[in-house]
């Protein structure tokens, strides 16, 4: 499918082809895997904040094969204009592209919210001991704030109905279905202040800048607390816990510069021919990395958390207290899911090997200190913290 285009097309099609596909599909699995243990734990004050970027992020990846992956399907293997592979990317792109964009942003604000949380709790740690009684309302205003912010982007298109006996040029008429709904850019599209509002004003104001700010400035004061905070030399894994947190905020901030600043420096370039070949595969590039980053959320977490590796096991050895076993000393389920988590478990196992192999100190952390878990329950918070105060780390003057 790629033979035959020149050196710009031949990226752009290796990326949207083959690339993108490949970490989209590679992202949903990791997301749906994340989703499979966060539903069984939902007590816990985390899970709630993490379903939400599951699932934002899983949306996002889906949707990118719709809007990013068929259109690219079509435009190289050169099908018919008006044909049904058409067809289906005129709706994809019409129809999926506004809640594409809706996605991403709420993604990217779940992060922030996430970091707002962490940060909170390491300032203020007996004003956190328990969870919220509403913990999905300010994330529920999320996405409805992101749908509300990208709902122009469907006034965008005009709509209209092409019939076969229409179509002026042969080609496309030989092969063209005998009606086509197809969308051309509208007069809202066209505006030039409306685009320059929007495209380089609002979106790298709210979906780039202010959110970068939060993350960098908030991690930052994460990491002068973590720093000043007095550790007992001997006490492995509080020393190992630490390390993982820095890692970790480290990572978020660094993959969310490194991909979405080229979305940014797109938007406010005043490209000469926007539909030219090499602009074409900068697009590509720009939404394979927002892609990347929405994969890569869960593994951050997956390797650099020993919070969320405790939920996880916790999650899914829930439902094998049912299991009993039978006279032969085979294992007999009385609970239906114990089939899907018996296989689940084994395969997080086996991603959470190979990805510990890049980091070698991570993984000499997770086999010596698999004991010293951070509590899950808030009760068991709240106990450790005061614990802490009896022994005079944290100062009694902080409740107030």
């Amino acid at each position: 499918m790629c033979h035959g285009h020149s050196e710009w097309r031949l990226v752009g099609c290796l990326i949207d082809i083959y690339l993108l596909p490949t970490l989209c599909l590679m992202g949903i699995l990791l997301n749906s895997l994340c989703l499979a243990v966060f539903r069984t734990a939902t007590h816990h004050p985390l899970v709630p904040t993490l379903i939400t970027l599951s699932l934002c992020d899983l949306s996002q990846l889906t949707l990118s094969l719709f809007v990013l992956f068929i259109p690219a399907v079509h435009d190289y293997s050169e099908s018919p204009m008006l044909g049904v592979l058409g067809q289906i990317a005129y709706l994809s792109t019409g129809l999926f592209a506004p809640l594409l964009l809706a996605a991403n942003m709420a993604s990217i604000w779940t992060m922030t919210y996430i970091t707002m949380q962490r940060h909170r709790a390491i300032h203020n740690p007996l004003g956190h001991t328990a969870a919220p009684s509403r913990p999905f309302l300010p994330l529920i205003c999320i996405v409805i704030v992101a749908l509300t912010f990208n709902a122009s982007k469907w006034f965008e298109y005009s709509w209209q109905f092409v019939r076969k006996e229409d179509i002026s040029e042969p080609s496309w008429r030989e092969s063209a279905l005998p009606i086509v709904l197809v969308h051309q850019p509208s007069a809202l599209a066209k505006n030039a202040l409306y685009r320059e509002v929007i495209d380089k004003v609002l979106y790298p104001v709210l979906v780039y800048i202010i959110p970068l700010l939060l993350l960098t400035i908030l991690n930052f004061r994460i990491l002068t607390t973590i720093s000043r905070r007095p550790v007992p030399s001997d006490h492995k894994s509080r020393l190992a816990q630490e390390r993982r947190a820095v890692t970790l905020i480290i990572s978020i901030v660094l993959f969310f510069f490194c991909c979405h600043t080229g979305g940014l420096i797109f938007r406010w370039m005043n490209l000469v021919d926007a539909e030219s070949d090499w602009s074409i595969v900068v697009k590509d590039v720009v939404n394979f990395l927002f892609n990347f980053n929405s994969a890569c959320n869960p593994m951050l977490y997956f390797l650099f958390t020993r919070q969320f590796r405790d939920l996880r096991m916790s999650s899914l050895r829930r439902p094998f207290h049912g299991v009993s076993t039978s006279q032969g000393g085979f294992l007999q389920s009385n609970n239906p899911q114990t089939t899907i988590h018996s296989h689940i478990e084994p395969l997080l196992l086996k991603c959470r090997r190979v990805l510990l192999k890049g980091y070698p100190h991570a993984r000499r952390e997770d086999q010596s200190l698999r004991q010293d878990s951070w509590p899950l329950q808030p009760q068991e918070v709240e106990h450790a913290v005061w614990r802490k105060v009896s022994r005079g780390t944290i100062r009694r003057n902080t409740c107030g």
